[in-house]
């Protein structure tokens, strides 16, 4: 193809590709066209859509404004928390009820406000609902304000859900404290009368106007026979109830039909009785229970009434009785108001005072009978009176003719039905006579000190002056036992021994119970061996019970091994009372001594000792009375086994001296523990059991040598004494066996004669102790002094540590011989033995009865019908009184009231005594009002007053039976 057909080719092509742009400008242009107005159309569409916008979006800000405004006032909190429960918006009520700001609480956790202990359920509750999706829940619980205030909130949750997932949580959450508080308050009432109702003494039944029970208690269920617990009754419909109980009741019926009146009245009836068929007698109440007009139910309330019934019939009958016997007694009546004027006077005080009822009636009675010195006394009873209290006291009293009379007057208040006092009545005993015999015997008892002190005087010097012949007796009646009498003879000097030695007994305790009373028994420290000095106690008793079944023992501390300073003779006389007590009571089994180590504070050890029998015990009823001077169990004890009852007395008094305390532990049949504890200072020091013994004793050296001659007989102290002079040998004497001891363990001696047969403490005994105890002698020889042919008697010096004996009557050559032979000697045998000493009893009267008008049955416990031991204890009661009683008076007027109660403490307990139990009522209610700090003076000298007036109506009374006493002991052989 050439060129030219190529050109119109593209020409062609050209016109078309023209042709068609211009149709394609032509559709452009139309769709230019139709896209311009579309877009025109839309602009329109666009601002009218903007306007809608902007109106919607102003009315949205009007509504939200509106929803704000309310929320942010709202009473309650409300606030939005994100999925994980921390705030992400609170309302000002947040901030006002909990104290926290909105910046506080923003990103704070609601699980921070919320108690610890609530925190569990809290949490435990939302999560459950949060994994359950639940929209709406509600829940109470407690919350912590900013001031740690607790708030209850009772709160409702909404969860807001996005993708089917919790995204935020909206709550309102309102303030119930108050009404919690009061649920609370409302709960802890009704609990208060659910218990109260359930513990009343009443039966209860609480029904509401269905008649349906909302409450009962056990009490009813119990009345009314009814076998279940009141908790099973609630709601149970009580219509039929009264036929159901009326066979409990005398009239059947009439319990019925009375039950449908009252809940037809609705009225309240109280105290309604009731007759039960097994004879008891209820109350019954009936309250209807109505608020604001309208009938809720009511109570019925029963009331076993039966006791109370008996009783005031009891009382009833109690008061005509004893009016009438009142009325026919010799005591004078007299009734008074509260202003003292005179209501009613009785018979009988018309005729003490000489007035005639009408003369005095609405008279006061303290102007018209009392003196004036008495109105505070009184005053003083008014005031009881108006308090509700009675009283005893005593006054003068004017008689119409100016005269006054003593007179004991009984004082109570009288009281109107509804318990308020109206009056006082008084009963009036004419004391006069009462009186001059109480002024008389005051003046006797001025006149009878100086005679009771001479008494005393003449008893202590006669105990000794008595000593002095009876020394004799015993030492010529040992004398007269080896000089083989006969059997005849034997037995009357049996008699004279076992007589002698009571009596011995008997002055020694006298004289010590004296020295103790009047505080002459010192205590005097000293070194001593306490170990050996339990031994020698030990080997003491088994020398005299070596022909009885009982075994002696002696159980030392091994820490108490060295020596000791304190008073060894007082610890002495009381173990060895102590285990004689003891021996005396066991005829058969064991009796000993324990010492061991209680306490120890530097060189101070508080030493516990125990002295224990197995014989026959003490009742429980009975102990309190063996530390009683002249007192044993029981009569029967003094027959069989003698005594005077002083010896526990003494020892219970030397224990208090050295500080200790005496208790006693014991049972019939099986035995007796006496224990007590001393405190002695331990010097540390071992004992020194000897010293080297000087060289043998021949003629030259007998310078050298020095005897210790223990004799009670005079005459063989002088013998001895001679023929000592005369060899030229130095030698000390005692006259009994425990001076001799004593003076052993001060000095060496190169021989010891010991005389068997002394009082105090025999030879053998004396040699035990020297034996036992460290001291210088323990190996020195000791030889017997003995007048005795009899192998045992020579025996037993050997058992018992003695080296040798001469025989008396010796020459001077075979004493020469004995010193020259046993100077050397230091080897000692122990070996108890004993002689059997019999006690002589003496019978009493048992016929004697104590006057009805002391406490009898008390005497008879304490004397039974030992007449001499009750005499003693009513003299010793007149003599306590005499130097005493007078220092109560004193002590009151110096305001020494500490004191003042000691002493009427101390005087308390003598009464009984004598059998005036009734004194010891008054002696406590002062020894109680001395004791406070606040008391005042005058009540205390209205008691004792009171005290004053009795003793005087009383000591006569005992007086009386202390001369029947005496009379009767001094009839008695």
């Amino acid at each position: 193809m050439d060129t030219q057909q190529e050109l119109d080719m593209l020409k062609r092509r050209l016109a078309r590709e023209i042709n068609s742009r211009k149709q394609a400008e032509a559709i452009l242009e139309q769709k230019a066209l139709e896209l311009y107005k579309a877009n025109m159309k839309l602009r329109a569409l666009n601002d009218n859509l903007e306007l809608k916008i902007q109106e919607r979006t102003k009315e949205l800000e009007a509504s939200e404004l509106r929803y704000r405004q309310i929320v942010e006032t709202a009473n309650d909190i409300i606030y939005r928390a994100d999925d994980h429960g921390y705030f992400t918006y609170a309302n000002p009520q947040a901030e006002k009820l909990l104290g926290y700001s909105n910046e506080e609480v923003i990103g704070k956790h609601f699980m921070e406000l919320i108690p610890a202990e609530w925190q569990g359920m809290v949490n435990d509750f939302y999560k459950k609902n949060r994994d359950k999706l639940q929209s709406n829940t509600y829940l109470e619980f407690p919350v912590t304000t900013k001031s740690g205030e607790i708030k209850w909130l009772g709160q409702n949750v909404q969860l807001i859900l996005r993708d089917g997932r919790m995204a935020e949580a909206a709550a309102v959450a309102r303030d119930i404290t108050q009404r919690r508080a009061a649920e609370d308050a409302l709960q802890t009432t009704q609990l208060r009368l659910t218990t109260l109702i359930s513990n009343l003494q009443s039966g209860i039944l609480v029904e509401d106007e269905n008649r349906h029970i909302v409450l009962t208690n056990e009490r009813f269920c119990k009345k009314f026979e009814i076998p279940v617990p009141p908790d099973a009754l609630i709601g149970v419909d009580c219509s039929h109830s009264a036929h159901e109980s009326k066979h409990l009741f005398s009239n059947p019926e009439n319990f019925v039909a009375r039950i449908n009146e009252l809940l037809e009245k609705k009225e309240p009836c109280i105290g309604e009785a009731l007759n039960m068929a097994d004879g008891r007698i209820l109350l019954r109440d009936y309250i209807p229970i109505s608020v604001d007009g309208k009938y809720l139910g009511h109570l019925w309330q029963y009331r076993d009434v039966t006791a109370e019934r008996r009783a005031e019939e009891q009382l009833r009958r109690s008061e005509e009785k004893y009016r009438g016997i009142i009325e026919n007694m010799e005591l004078g009546l007299l009734e008074v108001d509260n202003l003292g004027r005179i209501v009613r006077a009785y018979h009988h005080f018309c005729e003490m005072t000489g007035y005639k009822e009408e003369e005095i009636q609405g008279l006061k009675a303290d102007e018209v009978f009392v003196p004036k010195e008495f109105l505070p006394v009184m005053k003083r009873q008014a005031i009881d009176r108006m308090k509700g209290k009675a009283g005893i006291y005593e006054i003068q009293m004017f008689k119409k003719d100016g005269s006054r009379l003593w007179m004991m007057i009984s004082g109570a208040p009288i009281y109107n039905k509804w318990g308020a006092v109206v009056g006082t009545i008084g009963i009036h005993y004419d004391v006069t006579k009462q009186k001059q015999l109480q002024q008389e015997l005051f003046e006797a008892r001025l006149r009878a000190e100086s005679a009771q002190e001479a008494e005393k005087q003449f008893l202590a010097n006669m105990s000794h002056e008595i000593r002095t012949p009876l020394n004799a007796i015993i030492g010529m009646t040992h004398l007269l036992f080896d000089t083989k009498p006969s059997i005849e003879q034997e037995n009357y000097l049996d008699v004279l021994k076992s007589s002698s030695v009571i009596l011995q007994s008997l002055i020694n305790d006298l004289l010590d119970i004296s020295k103790i009373k009047a505080g002459k028994m010192e205590v005097h420290p000293k070194e001593f061996d306490l170990a050996g000095l339990v031994r020698t106690i030990q080997k003491t008793f088994q020398l005299k019970l070596e022909n009885k079944p009982v075994e002696v023992g002696a159980e030392i501390d091994h820490h108490l091994n060295t020596i000791f300073i304190g008073d060894d003779l007082m610890l002495n006389q009381v173990l060895l009372n102590l285990l004689g007590n003891a021996e005396k009571f066991t005829p058969e089994g064991k009796i000993g001594i324990r010492v061991t180590q209680k306490d120890r504070s530097g060189d101070e050890v508080t030493i516990q000792f125990e002295v224990y029998d197995t014989g026959i015990g003490i009742p429980q009823d009975k102990i309190d009375l063996i530390f009683q001077s002249f007192r044993q169990v029981d009569g029967d004890i003094k027959r069989r086994f003698g005594g005077t009852g002083l010896g526990l007395s003494i020892v219970k008094n030397l224990i208090e001296l050295q500080g200790g305390t005496l208790k006693v532990e014991s049972q019939e049949g099986v035995g007796t523990i006496f224990t007590f504890q001393i405190t002695y200072k331990d010097t540390g020091l071992m004992p020194v059991k000897s010293v080297a013994l000087p060289k043998a004793f021949d003629s030259f050296c007998a310078h050298e040598c020095k005897v210790l001659v223990v004799e009670d007989n005079s005459m063989n102290r002088r013998y001895l004494g001679s023929l000592l002079d005369k060899w030229g040998i130095q030698y000390d004497v005692a006259i009994n066996g425990k001076e001799g001891f004593e003076m052993a363990q001060n000095e060496l001696y190169s021989l010891i004669f010991m005389d068997i047969q002394m009082p105090i403490m025999d030879g053998y005994e004396s040699a035990i102790a020297i034996r036992s105890t460290a001291n210088p002698n323990q190996e020195t020889p000791i030889l017997a002094l003995t007048a005795s042919a009899m192998l045992s008697r020579k025996d037993k010096a050997f058992q018992v540590g003695m080296n040798g004996y001469v025989s008396k009557p010796f020459t001077p050559e075979q004493l020469l011989e004995t010193l020259a032979q046993f100077i050397q000697l230091h080897k000692m045998k122990e070996a108890p033995s004993a002689e059997k000493v019999e006690v002589v009893s003496i019978e009493k009267n048992e016929e004697f009865t104590f006057s009805p008008d002391l406490d009898a049955e008390r005497l008879h416990d304490l004397y039974g019908t030992d007449t001499e031991y009750a005499l003693d204890m009513f003299d010793a009661f007149f003599e306590k009184m005499e130097k005493e009683y007078p220092q109560l008076e004193v002590l009151l007027q110096k305001g020494e009231y500490p004191a003042l109660s000691k002493m009427a403490h101390k005087l308390k307990p003598t009464f009984p005594m004598v059998g005036l139990t009734s004194m010891e009522r008054y002696f406590q209610k002062l020894e109680d009002e001395a004791q406070d700090p606040t008391a005042e003076p005058e009540m205390l000298l209205s008691i004792f007053e009171e005290i004053h007036e009795k003793l005087a109506g009383v000591l006569p009374i005992a007086e009386t039976e202390r001369i029947r006493l005496r009379s009767l002991c001094n009839t008695v052989v």
